[in-house]
């Protein structure tokens, strides 16, 4: 690979990170718009697998299955860990592993390890999600010790 060639792929690579990185801190933040500016216009979602599982299509819908995912959680965490990279032209395919903890409505609980497999493509300077299907690979739902804390109002970083 040419020197030119081998550093657009480092920068490619860096830019997907940040956007898997931006996806788990606007959807941890409840930050709505940051979660948008993550997807593709006609974007697709599938959490989990049918019967149980939920998918939206177009930004819209995505955000909408966020809000409705978010609505009384007293405590949302997500972490995210990109793996493999695969990077063809203007578009690219990736697995990422990630660890959700939520509490509330109420009390309820819900902890999950899952794999991401993402689509993505390049918007300019930067990578969007074309497609995230989340695969658990494991999922508690119950009780848990401990208190969520909410974000300080400031406690965004640019």
């Amino acid at each position: 690979m040419s020197e030119p060639a081998s550093l657009q792929r480092f920068l490619d690579e860096a830019s997907i990170r940040n956007t898997v990185a931006r996806f788990a801190d606007s959807a941890t933040r409840a930050d709505y718009d940051s979660f948008r500016a993550t997807w593709a216009e006609d974007g697709e979602f599938v959490i989990g697998a049918a019967p149980h599982g939920q998918r939206a299509a177009g930004v819209d819908e995505i955000v909408a299955l966020l809000r409705r995912l978010r609505a009384g959680k007293t405590f949302f965490v997500q972490f995210a860990l990109p793996g493999v990279i695969e990077v063809d032209g203007d578009t690219a395919a990736t697995r990422t592993l990630c660890h959700e903890a939520a509490r509330g409505p109420g009390e309820t609980f819900y902890r999950n390890h899952c794999v991401a497999f993402d689509r993505l493509r390049r918007s300019g300077d930067d990578w969007v999600f074309a497609s995230r299907s989340f695969q658990y690979l494991w999922l508690d739902t119950s009780p848990y010790a401990g208190a969520g804390f909410p974000l300080f109002p400031n406690s965004s970083a640019a």
